[in-house]
């Protein structure tokens, strides 16, 4: 059996019970140290599970060092418990067992090195470089942190520190984890964290952008992620993830000498997160919160999208700051300009075809915003024009013109076009919850067949585009009942044959 030296003034003792009262399944956690007893195998209980333990968060998976036969350790345990046996990998050896019933899940990794001190230095951060001998976890009073790296020590001091300077250079996806773990747990990033972070950047690079996105979108998903962000700025890791980012920041927003477009779409975003909707939309509160944090795909929220496009809003000014002959002219040009740029980015960083959608969308639909607040109350066609070419991301589209406008009353001062934008939001939620989307629920008043029958029409894509006719007058209030909608469909069909 391999010798594990530990290093003993690294040591923290802390409560057995104390620990225990806060791990799941502590019966389990028994018999698999009997079982681990059984066949001369050493379990440290190690990595996030003892992080989170540490700070008293809630523990939904165990990570396990183990010392030797880390797979066939773990299909034994599934075999005897009669769970799920899932094999990660075979370098370094790791499975996963999962208990069906609360979904815990418990992985088995082998040691890297040939100690477990060791190996405790090759992980991400000291914080997650912290092991709990599990045996004497279950059989004392008190149990002895195994923490060669002093990862104890910043969990007190809320800090996130590389075990070296190698690690980094080992996985260089570590740079942005350390954005992202500092935005979950609310910790700092010291100097020589962001030192280290800043000379390794480019390494960023060389990590494929599956692992890449999949951090960034979880930054994205923090309340407080604007914060992080300029952070990620500030060492230039954000360009590393979206190079784009290089001509808005360098780009002046406005009239205002010394800031940038990249700062008043870190604002906005600071914005959104602090109120997504105006208190005029407080009847509607459980709608807008389906809605934001509807899933899109692989786990990625219409919020988290949401932010990327805020990020990305004035991406397409470089390439149109050339255009200065007619304001509406530039702000089209923009707007098209800016949603091809965001959707190509969306397209690299592989974030799914729905992602995109709603992505171009939000881009693109803002100008028609601001034509509704050139003239209060906006028409009701105006409205449904914007209904018609959002679809069912109209919401999306109004929450990113309100955090806009708001970040540009933040940064620049009156005139106050957010108070403005907040009648429109109002006019245009209060129609479509009161009148569009009851006649949605509802249905169109009248069917193809319908059509076929009282017109003696035969099928085809006519009736499509009676149907759509009829149902734009049902939409626009001038039609009511399934009469009137066959006179109308009537009228549409003698129209177009004259």
């Amino acid at each position: 059996m391999r010798t594990f030296k530990v290093t003993l003034p690294a040591m923290q003792s802390l409560s057995s019970p104390t620990l225990l009262k806060h791990l799941p399944d502590v019966q389990l956690l028994s018999n698999l140290n009997a079982l681990a007893q059984d066949r001369g195998i050493r379990l440290y209980l190690v990595g996030g599970s003892v992080r989170d333990l540490l700070l008293n968060r809630e523990i939904t998976d165990l990570d396990f060092a183990v010392d030797r036969d880390a797979i066939p350790f773990a299909k034994a345990l599934a075999d005897r418990t009669g769970e799920a046996f899932v094999k990660l990998d075979s370098c370094p050896p790791t499975a996963r067992v999962v208990v069906r019933k609360t979904r815990l899940t418990l992985d088995f990794t082998q040691l890297r090195a040939e100690t477990l001190e060791t190996d405790l230095q090759l992980r991400d951060f000291t914080i997650n470089a912290i092991a709990i001998d599990l045996s004497s976890l279950l059989a004392r009073a008190t149990v002895k942190l195994i923490d060669p790296c002093h990862g104890f020590r910043d969990i007190e001091a809320k800090r996130l520190r590389f075990p070296s300077p190698q690690v980094v250079v080992d996985d260089p996806l570590r740079m942005l984890r350390a954005y992202r773990l500092a935005a979950e747990l609310a910790f700092e990033l010291p100097e020589p964290t962001v030192n280290l972070i800043r000379h390794h950047k480019e390494m960023l690079s060389t990590v494929s952008i599956e692992r890449v996105r999949d951090e960034f979108i979880k930054i994205l998903n923090v309340y407080n992620s604007a914060i992080y962000l300029r952070q990620m700025d500030k060492t230039r890791l954000l360009s590393q993830v979206i190079p784009e980012i290089e001509g808005m920041r360098r780009l002046q927003f406005g009239d205002c000498p010394g800031l940038t477009v990249l700062e008043h779409c870190l604002a906005a975003i600071e914005m959104y997160e602090a109120q997504p909707a105006p208190d005029t939309w407080q009847p509607y509160h459980k709608e807008v919160q389906t809605y934001i944090h509807g899933n899109l795909s692989n786990g990625v929220k219409r919020r988290q999208v949401i932010k990327l496009g805020l990020m990305l809003h004035d991406v397409g000014n470089r390439a149109m700051k050339s255009i200065r002959t007619e304001d509406d002219v530039r702000i089209l040009g923009r707007e098209n300009v800016g949603a091809e740029i965001t959707v190509e980015i969306s397209k690299r960083l592989r974030l799914g075809k729905k992602v995109a959608k709603l992505i171009n969308c939000l881009a693109r639909n803002q100008i028609q915003i601001r034509s509704l607040q050139i003239s209060l109350p906006p028409t009701r066609r105006d409205i449904l024009r914007l209904l018609k070419n959002a679809g069912e991301d109209w919401l999306g589209v109004l929450l990113v013109s309100y955090a806009l406008q708001r970040a540009s009353r933040d940064l620049l001062g009156p005139p106050d076009e957010a108070a403005k934008l907040e009648c429109v939001m109002r006019e245009i939620a209060d129609f479509y919850f009161s009148e569009i989307l009851p006649m949605m629920v509802r249905g169109r008043l009248i069917t193809g067949h319908d059509i076929i029958q009282t017109l003696g029409m035969k099928p085809g894509i006519r009736i499509g585009r009676i149907l759509n006719h009829v149902e734009s007058l049902q939409f626009e209030g001038k039609i009511h009942t399934s009469e009137e909608a066959l006179v109308a469909a009537k009228t549409f069909v003698d129209e177009c044959e004259a």
